[in-house]
């Protein structure tokens, strides 16, 4: 039964409880043994070991997957420890076990652990990601499409709050037809004064050749004004190349002050019916970004780009806890858990902020 919970104020709240002690990576340094586990009361939530199997590649949302964890533990009352590997999961199950774990939070790709620790007739919660393995108890999946239509219609709100009676929204990043289908299908719904484009940014390509790129894409069809850059890194590129197409806009117009520029044709021939002359006539574009990093939230700050989507690694690995400790309590859990991906504005980025803060404060990232 897959049904999405409103977990975001409940995560704060326990966060926030706990903000003048400080967590520490090694929660537990000197785990309980196997025989004291299964010797201990269910119902007593403190001498239960949990773990996290996860894959330490140095990226941000490995690390915000275990600040979520063991921030949860923590607050649940449970000894945790982290497992961190490489490429063998099977024997971080091993080790688990013979820490006395009661449960672990394993991500789905890994199936043979899974089975591992199921086998041994321990729970197994599988964050992040969907699992296709049956063996795992509960399956906690970030949202990957419902927050399409969220994020589709905040640009085009945006759009309307400026006045902007037709328009076109631009989808961009290394692999936009992932989100673009509903994208376009959330505009044509809600907002059909708009149309939407998309712009594939090309693999492999420098940022300068990324930025010339889209900067002449933007420069060309100018009824752009709106636009989404869909992963992490291009949303950097998005603002530069705005910033640059601005530029390239201007000297157009100095080198010919009496003569009305004429975009070329739009590169994507379905993009929409002719645009508007009025539209052309400047250069103007609200940003949306993807994913929290030091650029984006500079870029955040800035207002250069006016809201962010956030990937829910923190949230999904907590919520994951959350559903372990049902598990060990002997309560009902169900199979799979969706966490929502929310969208922050400046009105709501700063609990975000704060949990990154603290992501590179504990795992020494500054």
């Amino acid at each position: 039964m897959k049904r999405i919970i409103p977990i975001i104020a409940a995560l704060m709240f326990m966060f926030t409880a706990c903000a003048d002690k400080p967590a520490e990576v090694s929660v537990e340094e000197q785990p309980i043994t196997a025989a004291e586990a299964k010797a201990a009361d269910p119902s007593s939530a403190g001498m239960r070991l949990m773990g996290l199997v996860i894959e330490d590649d140095g990226s941000m949302g490995a690390y915000m997957m275990m600040h979520g964890f063991l921030r949860t533990a923590e607050n649940l009352g449970y000894p945790a420890k982290l497992y961190r590997i490489t490429s063998d999961a099977s024997s971080a199950v091993a080790d688990a076990l013979a820490d006395g774990c009661a449960g672990l939070l394993i991500p789905g790709n890994y199936t043979t652990a899974i089975a591992d620790a199921a086998q041994a007739g321990i729970y197994v919660v599988s964050p992040y990601h969907a699992c296709e393995t049956d063996s795992v108890n509960v399956n906690v999946i970030a949202d990957a499409s419902e927050y399409i239509e969220e994020l589709a219609r905040g640009i085009a709100e945006r759009m309307t709050e400026r006045s902007l009676k037709s328009g076109r929204i631009l989808v961009y990043g290394y692999d936009p037809t992932v989100c673009y289908a509903e994208f376009d299908a959330a505009i044509k719904e809600y907002y059909p004064q708009f149309q939407t484009v998309t712009f594939v940014r090309t693999p492999g390509s420098g940022e300068d050749a990324a930025i010339d790129e889209l900067a002449n894409f933007i420069l060309n069809n100018r009824d752009i004004k709106g636009m989404y850059a869909c992963d992490t890194d291009s949303a950097s590129i998005a603002v530069k190349a705005r910033s640059k197409a601005i530029a390239l806009f201007k000297e157009m117009e100095k080198e010919a002050e009496d003569a009305k520029p004429t975009p070329t044709p739009s590169i994507d021939p379905s993009a929409g019916p002719t645009p508007n002359p009025g539209l052309l006539k400047q250069i103007s574009i609200t940003a949306f970004g993807c994913g929290l990093s030091d650029e984006n939230l500079d870029l955040f700050n800035d207002n250069d780009i006016y809201a962010l989507c956030i990937e829910p690694y923190y949230e999904t690995a907590a919520t994951a806890t959350m559903m372990l400790d049902r598990l060990l309590l002997g309560e009902e859990a169900p199979d799979t858990v969706t966490v929502n991906r929310p969208i922050a504005y400046a009105d709501s980025i700063t609990k975000y902020l704060a949990i990154y803060n603290d992501v590179k404060e504990l795992f020494g990232l500054n």
